[in-house]
């Protein structure tokens, strides 16, 4: 299973850590199982605010859905989906080592062979298929579960230009439209293999233009 982790903003500054931490492990374990909450760390611009990390998206989403706007100490909660979960408790824990950019791979020498009709017609299928697209097409979701559309857009209207998430009649796929094609690659790229669930891993495309 995966981590799921919320940004909680709007946290009064009058309370202490210790007793932060301790609050708002009591109101969210309700939802399910909390691996950790990080609060109240030393940046001056982020006092306000708090990462509360689930085992899994159910849990969280379901925390974020009752939560939302729930008057804490007399603010209003402000709950989002922190896409950049584990660079930012990193951070704030001291652990964050920098990421290296990955090497760009050399092109390899195109071999010349015989033309193959069949071949080259898959070929041509799955470029168009690899096609840039401001559609996203998402598979491997649980074809059991009622929440996939409430998930999905929970997970992706946190990347800009998100316009709606479309469900056909098959449970197990869905459509998320962006923008433009730069906004829906982004979201590809920081969603693709996100485990919705322990058995579900999100497979990221293109829809086919």
């Amino acid at each position: 299973s995966t981590q799921s982790t919320w940004d909680i903003r709007n946290i009064t500054e009058k309370v202490k850590r210790e007793e932060l931490i301790k609050s708002l492990w009591a109101l969210f374990q309700q939802f399910g199982e909390i691996l950790d909450i990080c609060a109240r760390p030393k940046k001056q611009t982020l006092r306000n605010q708090a990462w509360v990390v689930f085992r899994d998206i159910n849990s969280a989403t379901s925390a974020m859905r009752q939560m939302q706007g729930y008057l804490f100490h007399n603010n209003a909660l402000t709950i989002t989906y922190s896409r950049q979960k584990s660079d930012a408790i990193a951070k704030l824990d001291g652990t964050y080592v920098e990421r290296k950019k990955p090497r760009e791979k050399k092109k390899r020498k195109v071999v010349q062979e015989e033309p193959n009709p069949k071949r080259s017609k898959r070929r041509d299928q799955k470029k168009l298929a690899n096609l840039p697209n401001h559609i996203l097409f998402v598979e491997s979701l649980p074809e059991e579960s009622d929440d996939n559309q409430q998930m999905l857009t929970v997970l992706f209207q946190n990347f800009q230009g998100f316009k709606e998430v479309r469900m056909p009649g098959n449970k197990g796929i869905a459509f998320v439209e962006f923008e433009n094609e730069p906004h829906a690659t982004h979201a590809m790229t920081n969603l693709q293999g996100f485990r919705i669930s322990p058995q579900h891993q999100l497979k990221v495309s293109y829809a086919k233009k």
